[in-house]
């Protein structure tokens, strides 16, 4: 059982080996995939940002040729004004000129907020674009960064997937199965040591009596906490042989 164990724990360690690496570049991976969320939800904001400001934009448009239409009208009407003789038409042309005044001064008003809203929006679009442009610079280079790491990886994973298939034949196929399972429910380790009656996989005490059957290593011992398979130490065991 011993060289059994022995076969396992060197099985496991080029398991782990193998996740490992493909956990670096799927944390990458995942990195890239959550800015992308982030990139489209900007992409979104953006959209509705330039379809306001262009809305904006055409309103001012609109305001300063209503504007410019006021202004030649009261000068139009002013000119009327200053010709006139007839004083019910010089009462009626007033009534004009003050009425255009009225709308010119209104528009001017309405005018000069649209240019500042314009404005504001302008200066946020163009930081929100920055934004957008930067994530997407940085998506893109992080995408280029995932592609090569995954590349890099692929050999030396292959290597270890041979590694662990050859080491798998020489493991009696009950306890590869076991092993295989447990590492199918959990990350991490499937094997751990036994130090001190404690498994180390969950840190949970032992009963006294499988702690000395562990130390027999007869027989294939498990944690009656956590399930991972158990072994005892040969630094314990050392340690345990000196003492006597």
């Amino acid at each position: 059982m011993d060289k059994q164990l022995a076969m396992l724990i060197d099985l496991q360690k080029i398991d782990l080996a193998q996740e490992a690496l493909r956990m670096d570049v799927d944390k990458k991976r995942a990195k890239v995939e959550a800015d992308s969320d982030l990139l489209a939800d900007l992409g979104m904001t953006l959209e509705k940002q330039t379809a306001e400001l262009d809305d904006s934009k055409a309103l001012l448009n609109n305001k300063m040729t209503e504007l410019s239409c006021a202004q030649k009208g009261h000068d139009h009407a002013n000119d009327k004004l200053n010709a006139v003789t007839n004083s019910r038409d010089y009462a009626a042309l007033e009534r004009e000129v003050e009425n255009f005044k009225r709308i010119i001064t209104q528009l001017e008003e309405e005018i000069a907020k649209l240019k500042e809203s314009v404005d504001e929006a302008e200066e946020a679009n163009a930081k929100h674009k920055a934004e957008y442009d930067a994530l997407n610079a940085s998506i893109e280079a992080n995408q280029s960064e995932v592609d090569a790491a995954a590349a890099a990886i692929e050999e030396r994973v292959a290597q270890l997937q041979a590694q662990s298939n050859e080491l798998a034949k020489s493991i009696q196929p009950q306890i590869l199965a076991r092993y295989r399972f447990i590492r199918s429910r959990r990350p991490g380790e499937a094997v751990v040591s036994a130090s001190g009656g404690t498994c180390t996989g969950c840190h949970m005490r032992l009963q006294p009596q499988a702690f000395i059957v562990l130390q027999r290593q007869n027989s294939l011992e498990c944690c009656q906490n956590c399930q991972r398979i158990l072994y005892f130490s040969a630094e314990e065991a050392q340690a345990l042989h000196s003492a006597k």
